[in-house]
């Protein structure tokens, strides 16, 4: 990928393209989606009533993905790897949903908010909840120029340090119909720059990551998955875990508590609810569903946390009209980066 177009190359085009299965029976949606989507990645596994609908929003050879599918198994093996020869890290900020897998012998887990890599020249495994996830594809050199000797594969940025990068992404979505070709070269810099800014953010968290202990994601799986469930308290997960509440409190004393884990990522998890432009909910439904006692609290404990208010937010929020499906498998080329 270079910053400007060489002389007799094809000019950079900014263009949009939408998938959806919802024009064929519901057997036939998994196959579809695999047929025309996936490119880096294959799927198996899908839940009942399986659908996806992607957007994909290109600039050239830079394309980002606004991605609603169901719950599946994503995978990439050795074999894969080997035969496609694709060389970039995939960047991929979830709005909603969740992953949990295996990227290369490392356990892996990211929530709503957080930001996920993952390294195509290695192979992972993983299982996807419904979700919906802002993706792009960035290539190896300039991503390993701004963090040189960092093994990023399976990483997950913290979504407290990935907030620039996080706000950055669903900027370009929005104002993607206001872009001019020219600034391509900015926007693709920008992100890689950005990416390595919350990278150096992130250098102790992922220290930490390096020692997390499957003791610890268990503890982390079972919290995610039970976010808006008012029960859930120390005691609830020492009891998940057989584990005594003391045990528990060391465990978690890094991420900053039990208690404050769980308020963070329900944090978050409204994060990425005001993030979501097709479920516009009132942001006293959001406060009171992720578990604060009144819309001033929340209001108050956002801002302390994201230094932003919520209503503020809503206007980062991803803005993309609904046109008519087209032939999308062309525009997976985009993903392969030079």
């Amino acid at each position: 990928m270079t910053e400007t177009a060489k002389p007799g190359a094809p000019p950079l085009l900014l263009a949009r393209s939408n998938f959806s299965t919802r024009s064929v029976p519901p057997e036939e949606r998994h196959d579809l989606y695999r047929r025309e989507v996936l490119r880096a990645l294959d799927a198996r596994d899908p839940e009942p009533g399986f659908s996806a609908t992607i957007t994909s929003l290109r600039l050239g050879p830079h394309a980002f993905y606004v991605s609603e599918t169901g719950g599946q198994t994503l995978f990439r093996t050795r074999e894969m790897v080997a035969a496609d020869g694709l060389d970039a890290y995939i960047v991929q900020f979830n709005i909603a949903g969740s992953h949990t897998g295996d990227f290369d012998g490392a356990p892996f887990s990211a929530g709503p908010g957080e930001i996920g890599i993952c390294d195509l020249s290695r192979p992972m495994l993983l299982q996807s909840t419904a979700v919906k996830v802002l993706t792009t594809f960035l290539p190896r050199a300039q991503v390993e120029a701004v963090a040189p000797g960092v093994d990023l594969h399976g990483m997950v940025l913290d979504a407290n340090r990935a907030g620039l990068l996080v706000e950055h992404l669903t900027a370009v979505t929005r104002w993607f119909p206001q872009l001019l070709p020219q600034t391509l070269p900015g926007i693709t810099r920008a992100t890689v720059e950005l990416l390595g800014a919350c990278l150096a953010m992130e250098a102790g968290r992922a220290e930490l990551a390096m020692r997390e202990s499957p003791l610890l994601m268990r503890a982390r799986s079972y919290i995610e998955h039970n976010l808006l469930e008012p029960s859930l308290n120390p005691a609830k997960v020492s009891e998940m875990l057989g584990v005594s509440r003391s045990t528990l409190y060391r465990l978690f004393e890094p991420l900053g508590g039990v208690t404050a884990y769980v308020w963070d990522r329900r944090l978050h998890l409204a994060r990425a609810a005001l993030l979501d432009p097709k479920r516009a909910r009132r942001i006293s439904e959001i406060a009171f569903q992720c578990g604060f006692s009144s819309e001033a609290h929340f209001s108050r404990s956002f801002r302390r946390a994201f230094n932003i208010r919520p209503s503020d937010l809503r206007s980062l929020q991803p803005s993309l009209a609904e046109e008519a499906d087209s032939p999308f498998r062309r525009w997976t080329e985009a993903a392969k980066c030079a």
